[in-house]
């Protein structure tokens, strides 16, 4: 091989790679400004997981469709998903808190509130069983994830199925 046949064996192998370095770097800041749109094709993605998750609790729980659901949240809801997916789970954690510092004969329910295993701890005193257990822990992990992801448009309807199973369950938690 002469040294001509190697400068166009290496030009046919490096032309392509080549070309891609050269239009990155052309196109560097414009491809830069695009990550926030990419950022959000993620969060399309958790969009999809949380509809996913909350229709499937929402059947698991069986829900009556036809019954009105008087919880605080669904007031919020025309205004804003997010808050109204909040307080849905306030609602739901302050009377899981209540039962749980009932246990210990003390109204102050601040030990209870933020802790990560409230639904375990309730599951043991057997305030909620296995299903409800799982439903609990689901809601509280699709509340987290909403919570510490910014950019995320919540659906209505996936909203409302948040508060529909947050609210079943707030109402067997006190009704045992």
């Amino acid at each position: 091989m002469d040294k001509y046949t190697f400068i166009s064996e290496m030009t046919k192998a490096l032309a392509w790679p080549g070309t891609l370095i050269v239009v990155l770097l052309l196109l560097r800041k414009p491809l830069v400004s695009l990550i926030p749109f990419m950022r959000k094709l993620k969060f399309k993605e958790f969009e999809m997981e949380f509809s996913e998750t909350v229709q499937a609790l929402k059947s698991e729980a069986e829900i009556d469709k036809t019954s009105e659901i008087d919880a605080p949240a669904m007031s919020i809801l025309s205004f804003s998903t997010r808050t109204a997916v909040l307080e849905a789970w306030i609602e739901l954690e302050n009377v899981a808190a209540s039962i749980a510092a009932s246990f210990w004969s003390s109204a102050n329910t601040s030990p209870f509130k933020n802790y990560a295993k409230l639904g375990h701890y309730l599951h043991q005193c057997g305030v909620l069983n296995y299903s409800q257990l799982n439903s609990f822990d689901e809601l509280r992990k699709l509340r987290n994830q909403l919570v510490h992801t910014e950019e995320v448009e919540l659906t209505e309807n996936d909203a409302k199925a948040y508060i529909m199973v947050a609210s079943n369950l707030v109402n067997q938690i006190k009704e045992h």
